[in-house]
């Protein structure tokens, strides 16, 4: 696929997307295809059946290439490449479901991704906001570091920014092996100085 033809399969698939999904609701699916380079659309359309599938969907299944910062059984957390601030999660459904049929279990790990992020990236806040696309719910974690929200205003972040908040949200449970470690290592301590206050036998 040439340069040439992947701008005329985008411009088909933006007009799909402005005709199928309400007008304030079809920017980030726009972002998310001018975001794709050539070879990427492409193999979205090879994956995709058929190529106007939601895109949500082909994210939740590893179709298109995303920044994954955690996951359960029944949904997947992300980074939005073009947040409203650093750390902008978002969590996907791994069924084409809108907001209002979520198992209980997708919002109690959206709340467990949000304490992650701020527990990692230190905001003052995450917003916790939910949104229908297209009848693919969608849970944005926002952090809060000055007064930011859902009607911010985005900016695009770059890949090295993504990677970087990626490698930080996936670090927790190597720090938590590191602190287990630390003190399975300090209880033989505890025992010796224990075993010291015993009385010598006497014979």
């Amino acid at each position: 696929m040439d340069s040439h033809e992947a701008e005329k399969i985008k411009k088909q698939l933006l007009s799909n997307i402005e005709t199928n999904f309400p007008k304030d609701k079809a920017d980030i699916l726009k972002r998310q295809i001018m975001s794709m380079g050539d070879e990427q659309l492409e193999q979205f359309l090879e994956k995709s059946n058929p190529p106007n599938e939601c895109l949500f969907c082909s994210i939740a299944a590893d179709k298109v290439q995303s920044y994954k910062i955690d996951e359960s059984d029944s949904a997947m957390a992300i980074l939005e490449i073009n947040p409203v601030s650093r750390g902008h999660a978002l969590i996907l459904s791994k069924k084409h479901l809108p907001f209002e049929e979520f198992p209980e279990n997708i919002p109690s790990f959206a709340k467990s991704v949000a304490e992650k992020i701020k527990e990692r990236l230190k905001p003052k806040d995450v917003e916790i906001a939910s949104v229908d696309f297209g009848g693919h719910g969608i849970i944005n974690l926002i952090p809060v570091y000055k007064d930011e929200s859902i009607n911010s205003k985005k900016y695009r972040a770059s890949k090295e920014e993504l990677e970087e908040v990626t490698k930080i949200l996936k670090e927790p449970k190597e720090i938590k092996k590191e602190k287990i470690r630390k003190e399975r290592v300090s209880k033989p301590k505890v025992l010796k100085e224990k075993v010291s206050w015993l009385p010598k036998r006497i014979p």
